[in-house]
């Protein structure tokens, strides 16, 4: 940094630059105002449409921090649906399964049928009850909706804003993404001992990739005058948050267009990889060509390498609270860090790429894996270790730089709105 004028922070004064409270992040006081105030109001990420493709498909989704289990289900209608997984009678969880196909739910307590719809449509005895109407004793619903094949829910009956209205301020021009062309080709979950904030503000910011990441992934960044992996671009709006990187386009994973490109775009890739990273190259040389769909650049929505960078990686977004959309020419990344504690949170992890059509994609796909397994593990390395360390109280704020303004942005946007609630 040359002159305070490039700073990405000077464009949100709102954030200011001062130190960061740590309180937030061990306080077990502030993780129940976060959970009333902010998960049980906010929309949540819960699913894919493919994942229940057919009516009668649902699956099962336990969301602690909202204190509640949601069944999510695809009604005769095609349309999906959401409801608490509690029986109306005596308050049993009606499904006991984790995802399946049904014609009705039937509680296995009592024996209560609910259509797909979540109505009540069958009473064992049900002359015996007093005066009970069926339309009162449905199961509770759940607002739902769906933004780009992603599931939603919220909590309250009605939320303060649509679905559409929370995600276009931010990720409008995101919308027509590939997603429907692209499916889940591996997944981790993990529970994790740290708080939620914590674990996803070390995937928000990119200037810990040239040490965390120094035995992965560190060839393949676009590296400033420092060493760092300085962002290209950030957008911080209301509660989203954005930011756009550039890499190593001399290598496999700094050019993931490669793999469906072809031509020009993997004999790039191979310069150097050929020789540094052997296995990455073969991997490469086998996966061209058997991709089932192609994404050439130029057909991406205006919201993706925004600022249309030759040396684009890929762009980071955060939608609040907690789920980060890392999306790349040809296949993106899904992570939800959802707390379960002040000092313990799920991570699930999905990566989407197109199918592929020969052994030699698959082989592709089975190296990719195994490189972001390890690149995850580095990054899940550190959590616990910070965790701990900031639970001792010998540091009571912590100090960031430009390139960190999304953690900058994450702690003030919770910080604001649990201020407002109080």
């Amino acid at each position: 940094m040359t002159s305070q004028q490039t700073f990405f922070t000077d464009r949100y004064p709102e954030l200011g630059k001062a130190p960061v409270p740590v309180e937030p992040y061990i306080s077990a006081e502030y993780f129940e105002r976060e959970k009333a105030e902010i998960f049980k109001k906010t929309w949540l990420q819960v699913g894919r449409v493919e994942e229940i493709p057919n009516p009668g498909d649902y699956f099962v989704k336990e969301l602690a921090v909202c204190d509640t289990e949601v069944i999510v289900v695809r009604n005769k209608q095609g349309q999906i649906r959401a409801m608490h997984n509690v029986c109306a009678h005596r308050m049993n969880q009606v499904v006991y399964e984790k995802c399946g196909n049904t014609r009705k739910f039937f509680c296995k307590f009592h024996g209560w049928a609910y259509d797909l719809d979540g109505r009540l449509t069958g009473v064992p005895e049900e002359g015996c009850f007093f005066d009970m109407q069926r339309e009162d004793y449905g199961l509770s619903q759940v607002s739902c909706d769906v933004w780009q094949g992603f599931i939603f829910v919220n909590m309250q009956p009605q939320p303060a804003q649509t679905l559409a209205e929370f995600m276009k301020p931010v990720y409008g021009d995101v919308e027509g993404y590939p997603f429907d062309k692209l499916t889940c080709a591996f997944q981790w979950t993990s529970v994790v001992n740290c708080n939620w904030k914590l674990a996803l503000d070390a995937f928000q910011e990119a200037y810990h990739v040239a040490y965390v990441h120094g035995n992965s992934i560190a060839d393949a960044i676009d590296k400033s005058d420092g060493g760092s992996m300085r962002p290209l671009d950030v957008v911080c709006g209301d509660v989203h948050r954005r930011l756009s990187l550039a890499g190593n386009q001399k290598s496999v994973y700094g050019n993931p267009k490669a793999v469906t490109s072809g031509g020009a775009a993997a004999a790039e890739a191979l310069a150097e990889s050929a020789a540094s990273r052997p296995i990455a190259a073969a991997a490469l040389r086998a996966g061209m060509g058997s991709a089932k769909h192609e994404f050439p650049l130029e057909a991406l929505p205006k919201g993706v390498n925004w600022t249309h960078s030759k040396n684009w990686l890929f762009d980071i977004n955060v939608i609040f609270p907690d789920f980060y959309v890392s999306l790349r020419p040809n296949y993106y990344q899904a992570y939800t860090f959802r707390p379960i504690a002040h000092n313990k949170m799920l991570f699930e992890g999905r990566v989407y790429y197109p199918e592929m059509t020969t052994a030699g994609g698959r082989f592709f796909l089975e190296y990719m894996k195994v490189a972001l397994r390890d690149v995850l593990l580095e990054d899940m390395s550190t959590l616990e270790r910070t965790q701990a360390a900031a639970e001792t109280g010998a540091k009571t704020h912590m100090i960031l730089q430009d390139s960190e303004i999304l953690v900058r942005h994450g702690a003030h946007v919770v910080d604001r709105l649990i201020g407002a609630a109080q």
